[in-house]
């Protein structure tokens, strides 16, 4: 059966070439294994098939993150071609994009790949490495009786980089949830916390802040602020979201921590979960002070509860004009007294407190601060 095959063919490479050809009984010859370049057949045997791809790598300029995100619309891809089995090439580069825009199939392209002005969305990258020298050769017997299988010349893996780009910075919100009927825009916090809110356009993005100018640990969210220290705060906040783009710093929100009063000659401490730092000071003698270190004062207040037992204290500023504060009325934990109001200009001094008679007196927390007032929104032209 053998012969009669190989007879046939060669009666038809005799037709064909007009040659005259001996007849013999060889038989047509297997591919060689571990070919390096595809052998071209002739007639009547097959060639060589290099059934060994290359292999690609390619490295962006700029790595996704964990959660695949990329913050920049422009990068280079970096490709290589590699193979295992010596041989010697020319190899090329094909690249392969999807994505919303610049989308292209196989085509071929030279390292490094520089991709620019993309649009947020999912992208996909892929390129193979081809044997240039063995593309466009076929081992097989051109009239197709050849038994040897011509694999593929380019890289059946290609390297891939997946990325999804997303460079829209997100808004932030930071909401002051103390209310003061006084000072709306800075007011006065007497919780032993100062609770906010901060809220992000983007789900899932982190938030930084900042008080004072110094960074404070904070959460998205219902948020409150622990261990404020006595005195004016401005707190800002920005959203960071996973792809790392960082939003612009939010509008100051601006509040005053009171100044815890503490025991002196002729005062007393009383503790309740219900004062500044949980604990005031009481006297029930005429003529007790409280004497505190020299300020700047535009606005004073003094916490204090109230009742119809509670007496009078003066209070004054250096050498100011005493102002009385009568604690006496309906019954109340904590009250805050307007002593001097934030428009009655600025004096300097100690700040002196009095107890006036023998009814006693129970004195949380002190205000007192500049008139700074914030400074104006700035309105658009319609």
């Amino acid at each position: 059966m053998e012969k009669n095959r190989a007879a046939a063919r060669l009666a038809l490479v005799t037709l064909a070439t007009g040659a005259l050809v001996p007849l013999t009984g060889a038989t047509a010859a297997q591919a060689t294994p571990g070919c390096l370049d595809e052998t071209v057949p002739s007639l009547l045997q097959d060639g060589c098939d290099d059934s060994t791809p290359p292999d690609t790598t390619a490295v962006p300029s700029v790595t996704p993150n964990a959660a695949g995100l990329l913050a920049v619309s422009s990068l280079s891809l970096t490709l290589a071609a590699s193979v295992t089995d010596g041989d010697a090439g020319p190899f090329g580069l094909e690249c392969r994009l999807a994505g919303p825009t610049q989308a292209h199939d196989w085509r071929a392209c030279a390292s490094p790949v520089a991709l620019s002005g993309l649009v947020d969305g999912p992208y996909v990258f892929e390129a193979r490495a081809v044997d240039l020298g063995d593309r466009d050769r076929n081992p097989d017997t051109p009239l197709g009786l050849g038994t040897v299988v011509d694999t593929p010349d380019h890289d059946p893996t290609p390297a891939t980089v997946r990325w999804t780009q997303d460079t829209k910075a997100p808004f932030v919100y930071v909401t002051s949830t103390t209310y003061d009927e006084v000072t709306p825009t800075q007011p006065v916090v007497t919780s032993a916390a100062v609770p906010l809110r901060l809220n992000s356009s983007e789900p899932g993005s982190t938030v930084e802040c900042l008080d004072n100018g110094l960074p404070v640990a904070c959460s998205p969210g219902r948020f409150a602020l622990e261990g404020a220290r006595a005195g004016r705060h401005v707190f800002t906040a920005r959203a960071i979201d996973a792809a790392g783009n960082a939003s612009t710093w939010s509008e100051a929100v601006e509040f005053f921590v009171p100044r815890n009063l503490t025991r002196q000659r002729g005062w007393t401490t009383v503790s309740d979960d219900g004062y500044v730092q949980g604990d005031a000071v009481t006297a029930s003698r005429r003529g007790a002070r409280l004497v505190l270190p020299r300020a700047r004062v535009g606005e004073l207040r003094l916490l204090a509860p109230t009742g119809p037992a509670y007496g009078k204290v003066r209070v004054r500023v250096g050498k100011r004009a005493w102002h009385v504060v009568d604690l006496s009325g309906r019954r109340s934990s904590s009250t805050q007294h307007v002593v001097i109001d934030r428009y009655s200009g600025m004096r300097t001094g100690r700040i002196v407190i009095e107890s006036l008679g023998a009814r006693p007196v129970v004195l949380d927390a002190v205000v007192a601060r500049p008139n700074r007032f914030p400074a104006p929104t700035r309105r658009e032209a319609p």
